[in-house]
């Protein structure tokens, strides 16, 4: 399961279909055992390349959960009466994602660590206690970047709508989002840039011009988060 929560759901807990450029930050960080704070400062945007591939369609399912009630409590211990309090969550239902990631000192340390099957910190899609399990053998690319835009690509990942030249060449059977969401952050968790992409949550490539991509040795083109 996996839940990134859109911040302006108040009485329910809706989730984006893909993580926040931020929520990779704390998920790659969880891995290398750096703490929370340094996520933020070392994986700024100058500094770290994410992409993102959603590989399986996003399908999602409400649930609710109890939650202990500690408003009102000066220690954060729950209440004696009433303790508990019933929220509904919309949550991905088997989430599986692609990441790509590019950092001059902190890349290669990542791949050992996978390959390894090694991590500092467990790694989790949300939540905490929705548990993230690296699958696959994670492979050491080159990616070259391009500006290309009065070519029409296809890109495995989230567009930035910001890059887009003209218009998407919308496909009739894909389902798509148009999100904002959080991209790069401070450590005292204020948000100093928000992103916007499209993303088709059916998983299929979206087709489009951008002035900036980049592109892999296999052909495959992906916007960075």
């Amino acid at each position: 399961m996996a839940h990134f929560r859109r911040p302006y759901a108040i009485t329910t807990a809706l989730t984006f279909p893909i993580p926040p450029r931020t929520a990779l930050c704390g998920l790659v960080g969880a891995l290398l055992g750096l703490p929370k704070n340094d996520c933020l400062d070392n994986f700024r945007d100058d500094d770290a390349i994410f992409g993102l591939q959603l590989v399986r369609p996003f399908v999602s399912g409400h649930v609710s959960i109890n939650l202990l009630q500690t408003k009102g409590s000066p220690s954060f211990r729950p209440l004696a009466v009433n303790p508990r309090s019933a929220r509904r969550y919309e949550i991905i239902r088997h989430p599986r994602y692609r990441i790509l990631f590019s950092h001059a000192e902190l890349g290669k340390r990542l791949i050992e660590m996978v390959r390894a099957g090694e991590c500092i910190y467990t790694p989790c899609l949300g939540l905490a206690w929705m548990i993230a399990w690296m699958e696959g053998e994670p492979a050491l690319v080159h990616a070259e970047r391009r500006s290309e835009s009065n070519n029409l690509r296809s890109f495995v990942s989230p567009v930035r709508t910001d890059d887009i030249v003209g218009e998407v060449e919308w496909d009739h059977g894909g389902v798509y989002q148009r999100i904002r969401m959080s991209a790069e952050m401070l450590p005292d968790r204020r948000v100093t840039r928000y992103q916007e992409y499209i993303v088709d949550t059916t998983g299929r490539p979206v087709r489009a011009r951008l002035k900036s991509f980049w592109e892999l040795p296999d052909g495959s083109c992906f916007s960075a988060m």
